[in-house]
């Protein structure tokens, strides 16, 4: 019984988003972006989630947000410049599927090519190829680093 009550705190706490992610920390990912652009002057952006069901749901409905979700509006902001002037962009977060999402979204809500911008996702393998398709139908550079564990 006493292992049970564990138990479904453990899942309560999961599925409420309490729990850790596993993933690095919002430092480790910002050295990280430092180091993939080689440490010249670039923006970072740390997409925070709740995790557990809720950050799935919101990962589901970021692309149909748009500029309506704050995440998208400030990303589509750094990113409008990048048509005529170098612009560095590092993003990483709590919830790579979602942070993957706001990438998207926020290209998909970009007007034109955006041929100066440099991004870089700090996430997931498994959401690198959708991210990397998206920045390029943008004719911007790609750059991609896998989580580290903490």
């Amino acid at each position: 019984m006493k292992y049970l009550k564990i138990i479904v705190i453990v899942l309560i706490l999961s599925l409420s988003g309490c729990a850790t992610t596993g993933g690095q920390s919002p430092r480790q990912a910002a050295i990280e972006s430092g180091k993939l652009f080689q440490f010249k002057e670039s923006n970072f952006v740390w997409i925070p989630s709740s995790g557990g069901l809720s950050g799935g749901l919101a990962s589901m409905f970021a692309s149909s947000a748009g500029t309506d979700s704050p995440h998208v509006a400030s990303l589509v902001r750094i990113m409008k410049p990048a048509s005529s002037k170098v612009v560095r962009i590092g993003v990483s977060g709590t919830n790579s599927s979602f942070t993957a999402n706001i990438i998207i979204s926020a290209l998909e809500n970009t007007a034109g090519e955006l041929p100066k911008l440099q991004l870089a996702f700090i996430g997931s393998r498994s959401e690198e190829a959708k991210v990397a398709a998206a920045v390029k139908a943008k004719g911007a550079q790609f750059l991609f680093s896998e989580n580290a564990k903490s």
